[in-house]
């Protein structure tokens, strides 16, 4: 399976994803997609705001639903990278959790109590202004990784199970064989080994390029989101 085919929103631009409906197959099916290859860097953001693992996952599977019944409404593409949007609307998302959290205290006859700052919700009740940076480091370093994650997942899908364990070690520069012992476990040459590690690092850069594309305006904007992530990854 190629990069260019592996799912129907590999076909699908962000700007076009916004544009589509939720109620049309082809605009659900970009969207699903979409809230399961960010799910990641979403969740450790919130589990970063001070929310337990299990509120954390809550929040994050209603953040994505709603995505899901509502799609991207006021989203504006020329404005900045869908990573910045996406982290945008999960702040906002926070604020509305602490209010209703807020409301919940002081309402339905409960007993009035101011929030304590050392319960779970107090390291988010910064987010007063939901357009203010909080942490987006946290968030872009996991969705760098999402972004990986998924080229490399396209990448895998083009090699037999066998042939990308023994290839994989050599992409990610994590291996502690040698060139030869890896060529041998695949009864293939030295020379013919390294060839084939050649066309993975090439086949993992068309990869990764074409995710990052997903997440731009432009064509012209893929170089420099590419060079922030990796800067990311490097911290």
């Amino acid at each position: 399976m190629s990069a260019t085919t592996a799912s129907p929103f590999t076909h699908t631009r962000w700007t076009l994803v916004l544009r589509a409906r939720p109620e049309s197959d082809e605009g659900r099916a970009a969207l699903e997609e979409l809230c399961e290859a960010y799910y990641q860097p979403v969740f450790v953001f919130l589990r970063r705001m001070g929310f337990a693992e299990d509120a954390a996952r809550d929040h994050a599977h209603s953040f994505f639903a709603h995505l899901l019944e509502r799609g991207f409404p006021g989203a504006d593409p020329a404005r900045g990278r869908f990573r910045s949007y996406l982290l945008g609307a999960v702040k906002y998302f926070v604020g509305d959790v602490l209010d209703h959290a807020r409301r919940a205290k002081r309402g339905g006859g409960a007993e009035h109590e101011a929030i304590d700052p050392s319960d779970d919700y107090s390291p988010a009740l910064a987010l007063d202004d939901p357009g203010a940076p909080a942490m987006p480091e946290v968030f872009d370093r996991e969705w760098a990784v999402a972004v990986m994650n998924r080229a490399v997942n396209t990448v895998a899908e083009q090699h037999t199970k066998e042939r990308f364990a023994a290839l994989r070690p050599w992409l990610m520069g994590d291996t502690a064989a040698s060139q030869a012992e890896s060529a041998q476990a695949l009864s293939m040459s030295e020379g013919a080994f390294k060839v084939a590690v050649h066309r993975l690092r090439k086949e993992f850069r068309e990869a990764l390029r074409h995710e990052v594309a997903q997440t731009v305006e432009a064509d012209a904007d893929i170089d420099d989101e590419l060079r922030y992530l990796c800067s990311v990854l490097a911290q």
